[in-house]
């Protein structure tokens, strides 16, 4: 099944939610890239981020990583995410890389990567100097006791999988927070990611948002 202008069009008329659903070649990422040339790619992808909360998980938590020292090209943003992403499973499920499973036998993971200004100069508050980042966010299925809650779960992050990880920040000051990690709630984070297309619709690579590579998307139950 090969996707056309005309079947994107004719999928805004619908639900493109089930459209996805039904789509087999939504598996492999490259066809997936393809649809970043759609007439509106982020309706493509809102479908794509509904159904995978509402039909194949719904997440616990929702984190938030600024990457240190600031990343400003999607590339780093995909290679840093891969490498705590591996860190953490690995300490999360207590083994090696090569052993971690797929889900449902361990916590699903959504990654997407989004950018903003931020501030490169805050020891001068009156002269503030300002950059465009990417940051990144996940949302992340329940997780195994004893990390089933938010205190052992943010101390493993913080102690486990930031040691010896250079670009992972844990400061907390108020110029920038490094990490947080805070409860899912649907009404709030359920499409939060999705804001970034429409801030910047005009630059390269804006519809970059869903980390297709780390994430762990499902379409189809059978």
């Amino acid at each position: 099944m090969t996707y056309t202008r005309n079947r994107c069009e004719r999928s805004e008329q619908h639900s493109l939610a089930k459209r996805v659903n039904e789509s087999e070649q939504l598996k492999n990422p490259q066809v997936f890239r393809k649809l970043r040339t759609a007439q509106d790619s982020s309706k493509i992808h809102k479908a794509i981020i509904e159904y995978q909360f509402q039909e194949i998980f719904q997440p616990h938590w929702f984190g938030s990583i600024q990457w240190q020292p600031f990343i400003a090209d999607y590339t780093s943003a995909v290679k840093e995410t891969r490498h705590f992403r591996n860190k953490f499973l690995c300490s999360l499920l207590n083994t090696k890389p090569k052993k971690i499973p797929n889900p449902p036998e361990r916590p699903r993971i959504i990654w997407f990567h989004e950018k903003a200004p931020v501030i490169i100069n805050p020891q001068e508050p009156s002269n503030p100097r300002y950059k465009i980042a990417y940051h990144t966010h996940f949302h992340l299925e329940k997780c195994p006791k004893p990390y089933d809650s938010w205190i052992h779960l943010d101390w493993l992050i913080r102690h486990k999988v930031a040691k010896g990880f250079h670009r992972f920040s844990t400061s907390n000051s108020s110029e920038n927070k490094g990490f947080v990690l805070k409860p899912w709630i649907r009404e709030h984070h359920a499409n939060y990611n999705l804001k970034d297309y429409y801030r910047f619709k005009h630059h390269q690579d804006c519809d970059l948002v869903l980390d297709i590579e780390n994430s762990d998307l499902e379409f189809s139950r059978n």
